[in-house]
């Protein structure tokens, strides 16, 4: 089993500047596999014109750029067009009928992954509608964070039973060993990074060497115990 990759989520991005710089400092100090771009709310031609401007700046790092966005209550937007005409790579949703729709819109020709799963059933029902990921202990959208116990446990089941992909988002860089041991093969961060006393460079290369390390004493263990051969 591979080391889990990182996977970074955003601080909601607003039509400002100011983020960039950051971001691009960031995605240069360590490898990332992909980036959830949470854009503020706004009209289709506003978001379609920021998502390319950010998905360029992941995506010259080598990273996917995956839209996030969490829509307001009968909001009519068009969240695959926007993807696919901003150049976005995926999207993100916490809604399961929102996913199926995308998933069968796109065809497989942008990924789309969840989030937001409140039971087992529901995560079922997300693989059998062949979502490409599903992210567990993501913070909800009011930014509080789920149970973590109920989370960890949850990516440690789907990630051991389940060929689909798991995200396990990690709150702080003190939780990232307990998810690498999920098994998951991706942990997401947001806080950890971008709230880093030292900078969101830093903070990437503080947590890159974490799973570095939590992956290397996982798999020691795991080699010296006769049951997990």
């Amino acid at each position: 089993m591979p080391s889990p990759l990182l996977y970074l989520i955003t601080p909601l991005i607003d039509d400002s500047r100011d983020f960039a710089p950051t971001l691009r400092d960031a995605l240069a100090a360590a490898p990332v596999s992909a980036v959830q771009l949470r854009l503020a709310p706004a009209d289709e031609r506003t978001l379609t014109k920021r998502l390319k401007e950010w998905a360029e700046i992941v995506q010259a790092a080598g990273a996917a750029a995956i839209l996030g966005i969490d829509l307001e209550p009968g909001s009519d937007l068009d969240l695959a067009t926007v993807a696919m005409r901003g150049g976005a790579d995926g999207l993100h949703v916490r809604d399961l009928e929102q996913g199926r729709a995308l998933r069968e819109r796109l065809k497989g020709e942008r990924m789309v992954g969840i989030g937001n799963l409140r039971s087992r059933h529901d995560c079922m029902e997300a693989g059998e509608a062949d979502l490409d990921y599903l992210m567990f202990g993501e913070p909800r959208v009011d930014d509080s964070i789920p149970a973590r116990d109920v989370a960890l446990e949850r990516a440690s089941w789907w990630a051991q039973i389940f060929e689909t992909p798991a995200v396990i988002y990690a709150p702080g860089m003190d939780d990232i060993e307990d998810a690498v041991g999920t098994g998951a093969e991706f942990v997401a961060l947001r806080d950890a990074v971008f709230g880093h006393p030292d900078g969101a460079a830093r903070g990437l290369v503080e947590a890159s060497e974490s799973i570095g390390k939590a992956f290397a004493a996982t798999s020691g263990s795991a080699a010296g115990d006769p049951a997990a051969r």
